[in-house]
């Protein structure tokens, strides 16, 4: 009798293996919640240990009860700040607008606006994991446990924490994402109706809609079709700038406020601040754009967009975090391992320990990028 229970017991989690293997949205769902327990519990254990940073802008203040305020350092008070309080300063505009305007909507419900943007944070992990996941499909046709190696590729990325904290990065990353398998699928409209938020959501989000025109180039869509597709993406830009003509009589803040954060004011000097994290990036994006550029050439080209943050804001503030949105890289390493378990295991080694690392340190209000 114990034996058959036993075996029940066994067919069942077979099964249900089985079926959150096979179902992409599940798997999204477990691998999400698994990520925010441990992301959660690894943090606040190392600030039971570790003492807290001391910089008075490095940590949320507001809330000094919540015990999840460890996961809103740096940038992340200034969304929420942009949440409850609106652009109340020209300073802020480089913040796009999306994420805090889904924050100060949820904070009706909810009455906390860090639980507000953490949650809605980790509903767009789920969804970003889900994207990527049919990604994987449509560039490997592999699914199940192969989708799930793929993804850990991109989740254990060493700045993926961010999709875990209050910035905007979970919800940039969804609907970017979104709009990327999309448009490798030939669906345009649903591709430009995620984008059209997606470009109020991110500056990077510039680097996705020229990935997406170069995805319909590959394609060969119709001029008029491509040109509809991201003059309809770029609507959430657009309106953005509006607004910020509105309020601040310069449409451009968003860039020009850059200033006040340390970009395109050091000129180039502020490139030797270079860091390890930095030089590993930069190596991975061209080799990326390497090995895609006869596979994929608007794979190749657009990791190589990425290389012209540093050259334009004229220093490597936010690199580390803006690269997280270079999928092709993940990819790449998945593609170069995925026949090679050996290689893989190495691969998901070296990530998990930078992942860790990064967690810890932001956990603690050292890093905010």
């Amino acid at each position: 009798m114990i034996n058959q229970t036993t075996e029940s017991y066994g067919l069942k989690l077979t099964k249900l293996k089985k079926t959150i293997l096979n179902n992409n949205l599940y798997l999204a769902l477990v691998i999400g919640l698994g990520l925010i327990v441990i992301g959660l519990s690894f943090g606040w254990y190392n600030n039971r240990l570790v003492p807290l940073s001391t910089n008075p802008v490095a940590r949320y203040t507001a809330a000094p009860h919540n015990p999840l305020s460890f996961m809103s350092n740096w940038d992340g008070p200034d969304y929420l700040r942009i949440a409850t309080k609106g652009y109340d300063s020209k300073s802020l505009t480089n913040f796009f607008p999306l994420y805090p305007i889904v924050i100060y909507v949820v904070n009706f419900i909810i009455g906390s606006p860090l639980d507000s943007a953490l949650l809605i944070s980790w509903v767009c992990l789920v969804g970003l994991i889900y994207f990527y996941l049919k990604i994987v499909d449509t560039v490997f046709s592999e699914k199940g446990s192969a989708g799930l190696r793929a993804a850990l590729l991109l989740l254990l990325f060493p700045t993926a924490v961010f999709f875990l904290a209050t910035y905007t990065e979970s919800m940039f990353a969804v609907l970017a994402l979104g709009s990327i398998y999309f448009a490798l699928n030939k669906k345009y409209l649903q591709a430009a109706a995620l984008a059209l938020p997606m470009s109020a959501t991110h500056i990077t989000s510039v680097f996705v809609l020229g990935l997406i025109g170069l995805i319909m180039l590959e394609q060969k869509a119709k001029l008029k079709t491509i040109v509809a597709t991201l003059v309809t993406g770029s609507l959430g830009l657009i309106a953005y700038m509006i607004y910020l003509e509105a309020k601040f009589k310069a449409p451009l803040a968003f860039i020009t406020s850059q200033e006040s954060h340390g970009w395109l004011s050091t000129g180039y000097r502020g490139l030797a601040s270079i860091d390890v994290f930095n030089v590993v990036f930069i190596v991975l994006l061209i080799i990326a754009a390497i090995y895609w550029w006869k596979k994929r050439l608007s794979f190749a080209l657009y990791s190589l967009m990425f290389l012209l943050i540093p050259l334009v804001g004229q220093q490597f503030g936010g690199f580390n975090r803006y690269v997280l949105m270079a999928f092709p890289v993940p990819l790449m390493l998945y593609a170069v391992s995925r026949k090679r378990p050996n290689l893989y295991i190495i691969f998901i080694v070296m990530t998990t320990i930078a992942w860790t690392y990064t967690l810890l340190q932001y956990a603690g209000g050292y890093i905010g990028s």
